[in-house]
């Protein structure tokens, strides 16, 4: 078993919780915040490097993702391996979606499967790649609703989806907000505390949720307090986050399930 390192969890974190959504809404999730794109030709277009950490995830519903290290490309083949050992056969993967952590940036792309081999994986190149900066506070994972007051009184209740001190991502109903809107947003971290601060609405998406089919964006508009607040929830959930990836790693590699 290989064992994590820095770039892995923070890979990891970096990340929203994929949850139920189909790979082509789970996409643009992960770059809410703008992106670059490319066209990719030759494997040198990709600008990958030995031990990169990568994470894939399957066309299966509620798949978590596999984690693994680039290795080398062979011809216009990648070649990665998971940081734990695949129980049993080797499942055909199909067409997974990647995300690939490019320091500074974190890569985001679609690659056919080729073939298993030896504990390895083998994709086709690429041609197709979003990019944009890592955030410096990674975005983690939390389930839970949130609340939503407009400057007009309307209130609303969302799926909240992930956070970092600066924003956040949910999920509501109906296309109740516009770009640019502000608004006044409270939610609750189990066991970490409650957040309540003014809001801007950064980006919204129409996905294909069968509940909540719009997907926002929202950057926190905080004073030194609420900062202060944000950043104690934040750790306080980074902490549980990092734990469960710890704990997953091992479970693979033990045939344990949580």
């Amino acid at each position: 078993m290989m064992s994590l390192s820095e770039d892995d969890t923070e890979l990891a974190l970096m990340l929203p919780h994929r949850g139920d959504l189909p790979l082509v809404d789970f996409l643009p999730l992960a770059f809410l915040s703008g992106y670059q794109e490319t066209m990719i030709s030759s494997p040198t277009d990709l600008g990958a490097s030995e031990g990169q950490s990568t994470i894939f995830y399957t066309t299966e519903s509620g798949d978590n993702g596999t984690l693994c290290h680039f290795l080398r490309f062979e011809g216009q083949e990648m070649v990665l391996e998971p940081t734990s050992p695949s129980l049993g056969e080797e499942a055909v993967l199909r067409k997974p979606l990647f995300f690939q952590l490019a320091r500074p940036n974190i890569l985001g792309f679609f690659a056919d499967w080729k073939h298993s081999a030896q504990g390895l994986h083998y994709f086709a190149l690429p041609t197709r790649v979003l990019s944009r900066k890592a955030r410096a506070q990674r975005r983690v994972k939390i389930d839970g609703n949130i609340l939503i007051r407009s400057k007009s009184g309307r209130t609303v209740y969302g799926k909240l989806h992930d956070f970092s001190p600066s924003g956040a991502s949910l999920f509501l109903e109906n296309d109740f907000l516009q770009p640019s809107e502000m608004v006044l947003v409270e939610f609750e971290i189990q066991e970490c505390g409650i957040c309540e601060t003014v809001a801007t609405v950064a980006r919204h998406e129409r996905i294909t949720h069968p509940l909540y089919p719009y997907l926002y964006g929202i950057h926190f508009e905080l004073t030194e307090a609420q900062k202060r607040k944000a950043e104690h929830l934040y750790l306080c959930q980074k902490g549980e986050q990092i734990q469960k990836i710890v704990r997953s790693s091992r479970d693979r590699y033990s045939g344990t399930l949580e």
